[in-house]
């Protein structure tokens, strides 16, 4: 369970290191130690085999070429930001030294099992995989908490990913508000959609940022976002390829202490009087008090009582239940009236 990795800690803050890394593990390693160092709770990589994530026709197809000819620039490109299983070692190593979680966005089945052989605790799955039920199935069967981003997606394929998942093992889910923009616009990033998500799906809700700045994990953590993600930088001057949507460390801290706060400010929704706002009613809210002397015998009237502050005695809606009822005791005026000054009904 998220909840017992992370010891129940919310919002939970994720440092999507991604594949701002550049392919170099001294990189990855000193960008675990600075998210680390800033606060992040974890550090989430991608895991996949580029020729099992585009083909070499990709290209050709989405120009929409009526001659189909191989184009394997993609392919290389990915190809410089993988990672050989003795060097994902030395990354999850690192980020035990930095006790921060490590994880990773699996994008095909061998990628998964690597990641089983490392033990990870819990996936990632991208926004692009929510329709890739044979990948779903393959994370399900793991039977380990899944964080999935749900960009560009609708609601029947979340639910058919979220079915999927759950059907082959995989109860703990998180979803992602994500908009697949890089970067995206204020006007495009529609945070209200955390609270859609919530209702809709009955399961907790995050956050995957794509914005430049980080005001928008403050707005999505007042909206109830249990988890935020967002990409990260070790500089200014970093040069990665998700440079433009990523923080450095310290505006990376800056976005966990207002996420923080929006959270805290949100609270629980609750429509009820908590906490010391409880004294402060005691202390606000009236009860009723004699008007004037009442003697025993008589049958309280409106006349009889007034509402005064504190409100410790009788609360002031309750005036009719006492209307007309027959007083036991001298009561003198401005006194706080009690219930045993009345008669009991049989």
């Amino acid at each position: 369970m998220l909840s017992n990795i992370f010891k129940g800690k919310e919002p939970i803050f994720v440092a999507e290191i991604g594949l701002n890394h550049n392919g170099n593990i001294d990189e990855a390693i000193a960008m675990i130690k600075a998210a680390a160092e800033c606060g992040a709770d974890a550090v989430k990589f991608q895991t996949f085999i580029p020729e099992l994530m585009v083909s070499p026709f990709a290209s050709s197809m989405l120009n929409e070429e009526a001659f189909m000819k191989k184009d394997y620039d993609t392919i290389n490109f990915f190809k410089k930001f993988t990672f050989s299983k003795e060097e994902w070692l030395r990354i999850q190593e690192a980020a035990k030294k930095y006790n921060v979680e490590f994880f990773s966005a699996a994008f095909d089945i061998p990628s998964v099992e690597l990641l089983e052989e490392l033990n990870v605790r819990l996936y990632k799955i991208a926004s692009s995989e929510v329709t890739n039920i044979p990948l779903l199935e393959k994370i399900g069967h793991t039977k380990k908490p899944v964080i999935m981003s749900t960009g560009m997606a609708c609601e029947e394929e979340i639910l058919s990913a979220i079915e999927t998942l759950s059907k082959n093992g995989t109860g703990d889910i998180v979803l992602l508000h994500c908009v697949s923009l890089y970067p995206l616009e204020d006007s495009e990033a529609n945070l209200r959609r955390v609270l859609s998500l919530k209702e809709k799906f009955k399961l907790p809700v995050g956050l995957s940022d794509h914005s430049r700045d980080h005001y928008a994990a403050m707005i999505a953590s007042a909206f109830g976002a249990v988890v935020i993600e967002k990409h990260f930088k070790l500089h200014s001057k970093h040069l990665c390829p998700d440079s433009e949507v990523s923080l450095e460390p310290e505006s990376f801290s800056e976005m966990i202490a207002l996420a923080r706060r929006g959270f805290a400010l949100a609270g629980s929704g609750e429509i009820k009087t908590q906490g010391r706002e409880c004294n402060t009613a005691r202390g606000a809210r009236r009860s009723l008090f004699a008007a004037k002397k009442i003697p025993a015998g008589k049958e309280l009237s409106m006349d009889d009582v007034i509402a005064l502050r504190p409100g410790t005695g009788i609360p002031v809606q309750e005036i009719y239940k006492y209307r007309g009822k027959k007083v036991l005791t001298d009561i003198d005026e401005g006194l706080p009236l009690k219930g045993e000054y009345f008669e009991q009904e049989q």
